[in-house]
This record gives structure tokens, sequence and C-alpha cells, in this order.
């Protein structure tokens, strides 16, 4: 009786789960997921108590210098919380995109409240004296500057009063990170793969979006130059030994998400044939979009479940620039069932309490299904 009872238990707690589970997503008629009102209610939760938090942080354990009476609030007013300054950055990103789509949310006055003391003027300000006076002004550069351009393209696309006062007083901050960019990427000659903060592919992808929301025409010019520089002669990337090392990110599909950007359509998918050959074809794309599972979930481990979440936004972007004529049903449908599989590998592990993994996997959750609605 007693054996019968806790199999009881077990089934009524995985029952719940899934139901749990299953309620942060709304399938599309296509079969992909994205997300629910619930859903993003989840998100927007863990996103704010991440962003509220200033310990533990990466500065105590790797910036702090002896006799230093700062923490990271007194350092980073805007960003200090999510145990990384880019981390704090993506979120407030994930929490403008949720209270953008998703006005009505129970959390909607938080998000703002939170929102309206970061993007308070002389916060920013504070944070773009930071920036500039360390590491020879390219502090947390290229993968946390990106993600700045990336809140300011939000921002930009947003048609609300408190939206155009956010961005007036990022502005001194995103003016700044653009003209990084604009310097740096012309004297850099090459660049490796890379699914990691120093990946060249993801900055420039958010630095296109950046440049075509605000149209600076210079920083377009450079990006697209850059890209076709590094990628454009690429072919037969490495994706099915991905991820390297500890990668966290896909190296190969950002930048198949970035060259749909620059590129034309027409030469887009010929180069995309040309660069990742076994995701357009039917015998290949299952292992090339194969979920590389752990069974431990935390610390490092962490980076399978981002790496899987960036694959689903990066395959989120190709589809809504690969005519649809271009694939088969078949080849759809098999890209549509790994996306989903990869959602519910990489759920196991967010929101149930581990900080280090929700305090960037929130934002990455949100990105994957609607980061580019």
């Amino acid at each position: 009786m007693k054996n019968i009872l806790s199999l009881f238990f077990v089934v009524i707690s995985f029952f719940t789960f899934s139901q749990s589970e299953a309620l942060l997503v709304k399938t599309l008629p296509d079969g992909r997921y994205t997300l629910s009102e619930s859903g993003a209610s989840y998100f927007a939760k863990l996103s704010l108590d991440c962003s509220n938090k200033s310990s533990p942080h990466f500065y105590f354990k790797a910036l702090r210098k002896p006799g230093d009476k700062e923490g990271p609030r007194d350092l980073w007013p805007s960003f200090y919380g999510c145990y990384d300054w880019h981390s704090g950055v993506h979120n407030h990103w994930c929490m403008l995109k949720l209270l953008k789509l998703y006005p009505n949310l129970p959390e909607s006055k938080d998000l703002r409240e939170k929102l309206e003391l970061s993007f308070s003027k002389d916060n920013i300000l504070a944070e773009l004296n930071y920036v500039k006076t360390h590491e020879n002004g390219l502090f947390e550069f290229p993968y946390g500057q990106s993600w700045l351009l990336k809140v300011a393209d939000e921002l930009k696309n947003w048609d609300s009063p408190d939206a155009n006062r956010w961005l007036e007083n990022l502005k001194p901050l995103s003016d700044y990170i653009a003209f990084v960019h604009l310097k740096v990427w012309p004297q850099v000659k090459e660049v490796e793969l890379s699914g990691s903060h120093d990946s060249p592919a993801m900055a420039l992808s958010f630095a296109y979006d950046y440049a075509v929301s605000f149209n600076d025409v210079a920083l377009k010019k450079i990006v697209v130059s850059a890209a076709k520089k590094y990628y454009g002669k690429m072919s037969n990337a490495p994706i099915l030994k991905e991820p390297f090392e500890y990668d966290f990110m896909s190296a190969s599909l950002l930048v198949n998400d970035l060259m749909r950007k620059v590129l034309p359509e027409k030469k887009y998918w010929t180069w995309v044939n040309s660069f990742t050959p076994e995701l357009f074809s039917l015998d290949k794309v299952s292992q090339g979009l194969q979920i590389k599972k752990s069974e431990k979930h935390d610390g490092y481990e962490s980076h399978w479940d981002g790496y899987h979440l960036n694959r689903i936004w990066c395959l989120n972007g190709m589809l809504k620039s690969i005519p649809p004529s271009k694939l088969s049903p078949e080849l759809k449908k098999q890209w549509i069932f790994q996306m989903n599989d990869m959602w519910d590998y990489a759920q196991e592990s967010i929101g149930k309490g581990n900080y280090d993994i929700d305090h960037w996997l929130s934002s990455f959750s949100v990105f994957a299904l609607i980061g580019y609605e």
C-alpha cells in the first residue's frame, strides 16, 4: 500500500509539473511554440526577481579589490542585478519586451516601476561613466554592449510615452556603444566562430537591428561590411561538433541569423545552404539539430540550456527570412519538432529556484520564442 501511495504521488507530481510547463506556451498554427500570457507572467516574475538582486554577484568574486566599499548597486545603479552586468542588461530587454507585448500582466506595475528607476537619467549617466572608464572604454564589449543596443532597439520600436522617455534617457549610453561598434569592427580583420561572450556574429546581429531602427547609415554599412568579410566565404560550418567548450549559444546558427539580415534573399538562400547544409537535408537535419543533454543543469551545465534556447531564437529568425516555398513541409516539420524539443529540455532547469540558471535563462527563454516578434 505504501508503495502504491508513493507511486500515486509521483504520478500526480509529474502531471502537475507537465501542466505547469504547458502553461508557459501556446502553439502556433504551424506547430511552433510561442509564449502564452501565463508564460509571460512567469518569466516577468523571474526577471524582476533577478534584476533586483545585487548578491551574489560576479563583482564580489572577480572585480572587487581589497578595501573597496562599493557594491554592484554603487557601480551600476541600473544593471546591478542578475549576477553580472550583461545579464542585468538582457533581463531589462526581457522586461521591456514582456511589458510591450503583454501590457495587462499582473506584474505590469512592478515592471514599469523597475524600468522607470533603471532608465532614469542620472542612473544611465552613471552607467555610461563606468563603461567609458573601464577596460579602455570596451567594458562588456561585444556581448553586454550589444545587448544594450537591443534594449534601445526595443524601445525605439515601442510607441509609448514611457518608452520614448526611457529611450531619451538611455541615449547617451546607446550612442556611445554604437560609436564603439562603429570604430572597432573596421579594425578586426578576421574572427573565429564562437557561441560565447566574444561572439562577433551575435554582436553584429544586434548592432544591425539597432542601425536599421535608428537609420544609422554609417553603422549599418560597417556591420554589413564586417559580416560579409568574416562569414561571406565560409562554408560547411562545424554544426555537428557544437557546442564548443563552454559555449552558451550556437556559434553556427548565430552566423545564420546575422547573414539573413545582411544578405539579399536569394544570396542568403545560396549562402546558408553552403554554410549549414545539414539543416536542409531530411537525412541530416535531426543530427544537425540534436539535443546534447546533460543530467546536471546547474553551473556551467546550464550553458547547454542557453545554447538550445539560442538555437530556437536563431531558427525562428531564419523562418522569417527564408521563403516558405524553399522549405519542404517535411523539413519544416522536422525543424519545429526539434525546436519544441529543445524548449522542453531547457525548461527542465528554469524557475526551480536555482539563481545561477534563472539569472540569465529567463531572458533567453523569452528571446527564443518572441525575440523577433
